[in-house]
């Protein structure tokens, strides 16, 4: 029994002195980045709140919602780029909004 845990103690040992420490990374660098602008031409980016009511709809920086743009989603494009239908100022507005 003693030789098991001397030889168990002697691998954890081992394995502990060859470990190689990682890289300190600054604080800074570990933190999510958020955007700091529009990832499209327009400005618009998916928007969705389920439990709101509100399906995919495109949603721009200052806030306004727009329809999907179905052309460009055929084609493989970004549907938001550029937006279709003006829908509302915000997704409060979105007709069905159920929160």
């Amino acid at each position: 029994m003693k030789s098991i845990q001397l030889l168990f103690s002697a691998a954890l040992f081992a394995s502990i002195s060859m470990a190689t420490p990682i890289a300190n990374e600054s604080p800074e660098a570990l933190l999510p980045r958020e955007l700091e602008e529009r990832q499209t031409a327009s400005g618009c980016n998916y928007y969705a709140a389920p439990r709101c009511c509100v399906p995919t709809i495109c949603q721009c920086a200052n806030g306004a919602i727009y329809q999907l743009n179905q052309d460009n989603l055929n084609r493989g494009l970004h549907g938001c780029d550029p937006p279709w239908g003006y829908l509302g100022a915000s997704s409060g507005q979105f007709p069905g909004y159920c929160c």
